[in-house]
Order: C-alpha cells, then structure tokens, then sequence
C-alpha cells in the first residue's frame, strides 16, 4: 500500500502545484516565464485546451522575443496536430519572423513542411540542416533522425 499512497500524494503535489501556479497567475497575469512553463507542463500533457490560453496571453502581451516566438511555435504546433496545416504554418513563420534562430520553430516548420508532399523537398532541408546543429538535445534529434529515416527514400 505505502507505494502506492506516496504515488498519490506526489500526483496531488503535482496537480496542486499546478492549481497554485494558476492562482498566481490569475494575481499576476503578466509573469510570463512561470505562464509558459505551466503552458508547456499541459502541453507535454496534450492537454492543449488549457495550454492554449496561456500561449496566446503570452504571443499577445510579452515583450520578450524569445518567449513570444516559443508561444507561437507551440500553438502552431498544437494547430498542426488538430489538422489545419496553413494556420499552424502561420504561427511558426510569425514564430521564426520575432525569432529565426528558435530551434523549436525551425524543427517544427521541418517537420510540418515534410509532411505535405508539395514542401517536402524544403522541409527535408531544414531538418538535415538541423540534424548537424550542436546545441539541439539527444532528444530533439532522436525525433528529427527519425523522421528523417521515413522520408529518406
């Protein structure tokens, strides 16, 4: 039973850090790191209808390139996954226009573009030119490799 009971309790801490990172936000609804880090914990979630508000408050409000352009990549993202490719195209060009360095929209554009048979000869490009980027995570390139293999041929 302990096992079990401390799984529970680390799963309460867990939601109830969440319920007070959105009171805090609700009292100061302009600071943006902890807004997109809440965002991005129901993003990792695929809970994009919570996640949602809190990109779009953060692309309209914040002044900080870096955070708006993530915000935007990730709501392009959350688009492509709910079948309206031009709109999430939309956002990750408007996310790569603030910043065209962001990793996240490049792999994001990547992958969108390889996916429609029309762009994927460019979007082939962008992820092999990504692939051999230093600073991206083990991660990031397992998926990007990965991708890379299906449309490979």
């Amino acid at each position: 039973g302990d096992h079990r009971d401390l799984h529970l309790s680390l799963r309460r801490q867990r939601q109830m850090c969440i319920r007070d990172r959105e009171k805090v936000i609700e009292l100061n609804p302009n600071i943006f790191p902890m807004r997109i880090a809440l965002a991005n914990r129901y993003f990792e979630e695929f809970n994009y209808s919570s996640a949602l508000p809190h990109f779009m408050y953060v692309a309209q409000n914040s002044e900080d390139l870096e955070l708006k352009s993530l915000a935007l990549s990730q709501i392009g993202w959350m688009v492509h996954d709910s079948g309206d490719t031009a709109t999430s195209l939309n956002y990750i060009e408007e996310a790569l226009t603030i910043s065209p360095d962001s990793l996240l929209a490049k792999t994001y554009f990547g992958i969108i573009l390889i996916q429609q048979e029309e762009t994927r000869n460019e979007g082939y490009e962008i992820l092999s030119l990504l692939r051999t980027n230093p600073i991206l995570s083990g991660d990031d390139l397992e998926i990007i490799e990965e991708i890379l293999s299906i449309y490979e041929n």
